[in-house]
């Protein structure tokens, strides 16, 4: 496929895309909920504990005994912290290699709400660390998904219209936020749909 002259950025998501959250079981252990994982997943972006700890506002211990509270758990928060900590499983298979592909003359980028429990692990761990040009971490910039003001300050950042960004996410209303802005976005999940959507523009290297 021809290279998309109109896309000069390609904006990835962490969780779900690139990294194996595993089951909602354990996201519905967590929140003390139930329902289906998108509706897991919207409750777990509008909670004010999780945003607040998300943008690096506070503490792990306070994040634990806030949502603890919030969701009204009796579980240990030392338990908590353990479990949450662990909670990424890992990259899926074939994330760096999709990552690796992306054709040079692209701008690889990360923009995801995460947290200073996960990051280490994201950076270290799994290998992320110096597989992108730039990193947009929640707590890091200090804003949230689907917050306009984390994507504005990407756009920003990066100095490039928002028509240029190929932006690839597993939460519908991220994108929603995305595509208001300008921005050319797609909900996946998983390394092949991501694939897929990548391909369709063009940016990745024809041996993928």
């Amino acid at each position: 496929m021809k290279q998309n002259r109109s896309i000069c950025v390609v904006l990835f998501d962490l969780g779900n895309v690139l990294v194996d959250l595993g089951d909602v079981a354990e996201m519905h252990a967590m929140l003390n909920t139930q329902g289906e994982e998108s509706e897991v997943w919207l409750k777990w972006l509008q909670s004010p504990t999780v945003a607040a700890f998300d943008s690096g506002k506070i503490s792990f211990d306070d994040f634990a005994i806030g949502l603890l509270k919030e969701v009204g758990s009796d579980t240990d928060k030392e338990v908590f912290k353990e479990t949450f900590t662990a909670w990424p499983r890992g990259l899926f298979k074939g994330a760096l290699k999709l990552v690796d592909s992306v054709k040079p003359e692209y701008h690889r980028a990360i923009l995801s709400n995460t947290n200073a429990a996960h990051w280490p692990r994201l950076m270290g761990e799994m290998g992320l660390a110096g597989k992108f040009h730039s990193y947009y971490a929640s707590h890091l910039v200090g804003l949230v998904k689907p917050e306009k003001g984390i994507y504005q300050h990407v756009i920003e950042q990066l100095q490039v219209s928002p028509e240029s960004i190929l932006f690839i996410d597993d939460n519908q209303v991220n994108i929603d936020t995305a595509i208001s802005l300008g921005m050319r976005a797609y909900r996946v999940k998983g390394v092949d749909e991501a694939r897929d959507v990548l391909n369709r523009y063009g940016v990745l290297s024809e041996m993928f």
